[in-house]
This record gives structure tokens, sequence and C-alpha cells, in this order.
């Protein structure tokens, strides 16, 4: 847009210039051949050692017309946009892993019309793209399982101060019981059992019931801050029935004595977990918040974006002008790329507006 309002503003100064240049100059003589270039009338004896093509946009005319002592070009406007195209013709060289070269090639200027042109294209061709691409089903990756067959060892979240429960995760290790959902019974009721973490990686935790003792045939990984999982005595409170999974009914007959001897010098969560991880929930942002955060395209300025979820402390931000919501950028809240609207004015820093 800026170079067509640049070649206008020249073509003007430049026909204004002819105007003058028609009145002053006096009538040639019809022996010589006339050439015209931007404008200017010129002679020359030899029209063909006389000639010359401007490097940038290819216009022919007298070489003791053209800009400069090299005469390469036919305006100061050709001479600066060859060096500017040039200079970026070297950037990009260097940013594809090339070394920048003499001979490398110039960004060609075009015209205003070709290049909205090629913009309403690119955007029919997003469009079509849009329109006929197929939702693609995203499978999910368990990560007990790969960490559970690879024997990885995780970090524990106490590792990370910034994350929801990272400041009091100490009360959870191997060992602790906790009172979750029977799945190996065939009642129509909701029923729970106690079982006992065996592993634990992140927030997640590979569970055993009680009863099963080296047996992990049906030991399974849950998120041990989900709101299914209780510390024991939560069953009793609430008034919901303990009962031994199917596969081991048939071990003891007295299952509340086995439980005392199981439990007695246990640990369990704290009676305020589920409190706690309430509160480690809840965050500053919310959706549809607009932030300025770092363009991921320009690191040496800033945009605004819309916080379209908020996922344990990390925020999913969609740039403002994306209209499929495709161009998005993930980050933590307390990520230092990211700052209140205003922010980038009111120290000077680069800003793309809207």
């Amino acid at each position: 847009m800026f170079d067509g309002y640049d070649s206008c503003s020249e073509d003007t100064s430049s026909s204004s210039s002819s105007e003058e240049s028609e009145e002053e100059v006096a009538p040639l003589p019809s022996s010589l051949p006339i050439i015209k270039n931007n404008g200017q009338v010129y002679t020359y004896p030899d029209g063909k050692s006389g000639m010359a093509t401007c490097e940038m946009c290819g216009m022919v005319g007298v070489r003791d017309a053209f800009y400069s002592k090299t005469k390469r070009f036919c305006s100061v406007s050709c001479s600066r946009s060859y060096s500017s195209n040039s200079k970026k013709a070297s950037i990009l060289a260097r940013l594809q892993g090339k070394p920048p070269t003499k001979k490398a090639k110039v960004l060609q200027k075009q015209p205003l019309v070709a290049k909205l042109a090629a913009y309403a294209q690119y955007q029919a061709t997003l469009q079509n793209q849009a329109k006929t691409k197929a939702a693609v089903p995203v499978e999910g990756f368990s990560w007990g399982n790969y960490i559970n067959s690879n024997s990885f060892t995780a970090a524990p979240v106490t590792c990370f101060k910034h994350a929801p429960m990272g400041t009091c995760w100490g009360d959870i290790s191997e060992g602790v019981r906790v009172e979750v959902p029977n799945t190996d019974c065939s009642l129509p009721t909701k029923v729970f059992w106690i079982a006992g973490i065996v592993k634990l990686a992140g927030y997640n935790a590979l569970l055993r019931y009680e009863g099963f003792e080296n047996d992990s045939s049906l030991d399974f990984w849950c998120n041990i801050c989900g709101s299914d999982i209780h510390p024991v005595g939560w069953c009793a409170t609430s008034g919901k029935p303990l009962v031994p999974p199917r596969t081991i009914q048939h071990k003891y007959t007295n299952w509340k004595a086995f439980l005392v001897k199981r439990l007695t010098g246990a640990k369990t969560l704290p009676p305020d977990f589920s409190q706690k991880v309430s509160e480690s929930m809840q965050y500053p942002f919310k959706t549809s918040m607009r932030v300025e955060v770092v363009d991921k395209t320009h690191l040496c300025r800033t945009r605004v974006a819309v916080v379209e979820s908020v996922i344990g402390g990390r925020l999913r931000l969609v740039y403002e002008e994306s209209e499929d919501k495709t161009d998005d950028f993930w980050c933590h809240m307390y990520s230092p790329l990211i700052h209140h609207i205003g922010w980038s004015r009111s120290i000077g820093h680069r800003f793309k507006r809207s």
C-alpha cells in the first residue's frame, strides 16, 4: 500500500517538473532522436550507445539522465528500493541458513494492483481450505502408560513452585491410601474401595486396590487431584458404601478387620485436600481477556491477544487478528512475555497495532 502511495507522489512531482521543463526547453532539431525519461525530454546523437536500463523497475532511458555515477537506476526512489530489498533478501538468506551473496536475487517491487490481486487470491485459498478441511480426531496420549512401560521417573510436582499444588505437594507420596470408585463391581450403584499409591508421575498416580497385595492386574492411573479421589474416612462421613472388588471378595470373610489391620499407621490425604486443590486452581486470568504478548513472528515487538483458555496456569492466547483462531501462543501466566494492555506504550516498546 505504501509503495503505491510513494509512486503516486513521485509521479505528481515529476509531472510538475515536466511542465516546467517544457516551458523552458527550446524546440529540438528534428535530426536528433527524442527520448523521454521520467517526464524529461533528452536527445542523444547515438540512441543505442546512450541507452541504459533501470535495474529496479526495468525502464529504458538515456544513460546521462539516470541517477548516481553508476547510472544503474532511473530515479532516487528506485535506488533506495533496490538497496532496501537487497537487505531484505540478505536477511531472508541468513534466516534460511544460506550465506548472503552479492548475487542474491532482489525482491522485485510489484504494482499495487498486483499486490491486491495476490492478497485476494490468498484469502480465497484460505477460505476454500477451511471449507474442505475435514475434522481430524485428536488422539489422547497416556503419560501413565508411557512412564510405566519405560520405567521412567517423573519429576515431582514440588519441583515446580509455580504449578498448582506445587507448595503443598509434600503430603502426597507412595504408600498413601485413598478412597476411590470401585470399577470391579457389578452393583448398579456407585461404590468405593480403598487403594494405595504405587507410583507417582506428576499429578498422576498409579493406584492398587487394597487386598491385591502384589497382583497388579487391576492397577490403574488417575489424577490424584480428581473429584473422585478422597481421603480415608470420607465414605463413612458421607454415607457411601465401601465394597471390595469382585476379584478378591473370596479372599477374606471379615473385610472390616482386614481394613483395620491394613490402615493402622497408614497415611492418607489431608482432610482439606480438595479445598487446597480448588484454591490452587483459582487464576486471575479469565477467558476473553485481552493482553499484550510477544509477536512470535517478530520477537522485537508485541501484539494484542485474547485469552482463549486457561489450563493449570497456562494460557492459550489467540492473536486478535486471527479469524480462524489458529494463530495462537501458549505461555504461563507468570511468563515475562505477557503484559497488560498499554504496557508497550508506557515504556516505548515496539507494538503491532490491530
